[in-house]
């Protein structure tokens, strides 16, 4: 928080802390192409539990999520 404690409005602490914890719109569509591709690639590995499987789907399905991305 010590980024934005001495910002003086909203919209800059906003910005700061969007950049500080999302990246830039480069970083997130960088993030976005690596986990389409996660996604894409996705297969049931023969030494992982179905349980770990499913949760690693998931995670990556959460984070299409969260960049804005509809997965179908």
């Amino acid at each position: 928080m010590s980024k934005v404690h001495a910002m003086v409005s909203a919209k800059e602490m906003w910005d700061t802390l969007a950049l500080t914890y999302e990246g830039s719109k480069e970083v997130k569509r960088n993030k976005l192409t690596m986990l389409k591709h996660q996604y894409e690639m996705f297969a049931i590995e023969d030494h992982k539990s179905i349980q770990f499987m499913v949760s690693h789907l998931q995670v990556i399905l959460n984070s299409l999520r969260s960049l804005g991305s509809i997965v179908r």
